[in-house]
């Protein structure tokens, strides 16, 4: 599987896994389309988290960009805050989260959160997120959302001088099949021609760049009273100790 392929099988997985037989005719009656289960994955972030339908819409696009680069990439990725949110909810749907890493992605993606808080091991973090917003740039060819991506609680003045840590372990054991590696000797962006690029192939799911699908709010039962596009409410706050990334 190469870069192309593997953000393809991620831009079209509709969080279909965590859905019980028995709630496919609700979530398809609530929430209609090819991608209902998206649309309800995101609505119980924004009712959970009190987040805009568009912000939640938008975070779990960028939480797919995210577990992309942590695929390809040669370092630990670290997320922002809002992307840690989105990561958590889908993790705590075990069994759904693990078919992802074996059947869509065909990586075991760990979460590794900090322990406590010490300042050798926020520099560490500090400097993978600087990478992973490196790495963003150079694979799709664009700067991050800065709502979504640039609100961190860590402290960009604070970036570790020795990135030998940063690197991922040569362990085989991490993969669900030992030879899925990828190249780093093009970016993603390049596999893609200007119509593609043009149309939104980043884009989030079901719209452009400003909100995607549901942003009008004309989801049934999705939360209303979500006042916030992250800037408010709990948005981001489910990482009390801190989460450093993950391979």
């Amino acid at each position: 599987m190469n870069k192309k392929e593997l953000w393809l099988r991620l831009k079209n997985y509709h969080f279909n896994h965590i859905i019980p037989p028995n709630l496919w005719e609700k979530i398809n009656e609530t929430f209609g389309g090819t991608d209902a289960s998206t649309k309800a994955f995101a609505d119980k972030i924004c009712r959970k988290h009190n987040w805009t339908i568009s912000f939640a819409v938008k975070a779990v696009s960028e939480y797919k960009k995210f577990i992309y680069l942590g695929v390809i990439g040669d370092f630990h990725v670290t997320p922002s805050k809002y992307i840690d949110v989105v990561w958590h909810e889908h993790i705590l749907f075990t069994n759904a989260y693990n078919n992802f890493c074996k059947e869509i992605i065909e990586y075991q993606f760990d979460h590794y959160p900090e322990l406590i808080n010490v300042e050798e091991e926020t520099e560490i973090y500090n400097a993978q997120y600087i990478k992973t917003i490196e790495l963003y740039i150079s694979e799709f060819g664009k700067l991050p959302p800065a709502d979504v991506w640039n609100i961190t609680k860590y402290d960009k003045e604070k970036v570790a001088e020795d990135f030998t840590n940063l690197q991922k372990k040569n362990n085989t054991a991490n993969l669900y099949y030992c030879n899925n590696t990828y190249g780093n000797d093009f970016a993603l962006y390049e596999s893609f021609d200007a119509a593609a690029l043009s149309q939104g192939q980043f884009a989030e799911f079901g719209g452009g760049d400003a909100g995607g699908g549901g942003a009008s709010g004309s989801w049934s039962d999705v939360s209303s009273e979500g006042t916030g596009d992250g800037d408010s409410g709990d948005g981001g706050s489910g990482c009390s100790s801190g989460c450093g990334g993950g391979d």
